[in-house]
């Protein structure tokens, strides 16, 4: 009632239907007991995109539209309508999430993902016909030194056309094991189990300010 009068609903037009109260209290409940736990919260979450990454990539490199002339903004559009069709939310405040690679401006990262109004994930694609070192530094830089002021989960999607698929992904490999990152790597560069034959995975932690977050390397053979 005091909150009610306060406002004074005949002059502002404010009217007040209902106060939810949260106190101090409610806030630390909510929050994870330790960095670790946090840690493998956001580890568990970002397995479930990495999933559904698989999965939208298994139809990219099935899909005879996508071949190897096919542009980097393209395979980007088509994951992300997918991403959309699947329940994800597309921030659209891309321009304002971190820095440009001049350090001048803000950036542009090519996807990022959000749940309940959080921005969960950062998602970054990339064309490859080979291991062109320049060309993928500038877009570990983008997404995880630049782009991610948050420490949040990273993808960084290759899109590969190339006649050894295998012998590429060995060469990538060493590259982003010799890479020199602008985040303190907490975790070093791990490849997972091969979940078919046109995708290859590893991953890492990184921290930022003491901030650990996890971060995903993918390659999808197209073409």
């Amino acid at each position: 009632q005091i909150i009610g009068k306060a406002l004074k609903p005949s002059e502002s037009g404010y009217l007040v239907r209902k106060i939810f109260y949260l106190t101090s209290d409610d806030i630390i409940d909510s929050m994870p007991s330790s960095n670790e736990e946090r840690l493998n919260a956001d580890i568990q979450s970002a397995t479930a995109v990495l999933n559904d990454l698989i999965w939208i990539g298994e139809r990219v490199c099935s899909n005879a539209a996508y071949n190897a002339k096919s542009s980097e903004n393209s395979i980007n559009d088509y994951f992300r309508d997918m991403l959309l069709s699947k329940g994800y939310a597309e921030t659209k405040d891309q321009t304002r999430h971190g820095i440009s690679a001049s350090v001048k401006d803000a950036g542009e990262v090519d996807i990022l993902l959000s749940k309940n109004g959080k921005v969960i994930d950062i998602f970054e694609g990339l064309r490859l016909n080979g291991v062109n070192t320049d060309y993928i530094d500038e877009h570990i830089e983008k997404s995880l030194d630049n782009y991610n002021a948050l420490g949040t989960a990273t993808f960084i999607v290759a899109y590969v056309s190339v006649a050894n698929f295998q012998n590429f992904w060995e060469k990538y490999c060493e590259h982003l094991k010799c890479h020199v990152y602008g985040v303190e790597m907490k975790r070093p560069i791990v490849p997972t189990t091969y979940p078919n034959a046109v995708t290859r995975m590893a991953s890492a932690v990184f921290s930022r300010d003491g901030f650990d977050f996890p971060a995903y390397f993918i390659a999808f053979k197209i073409g």
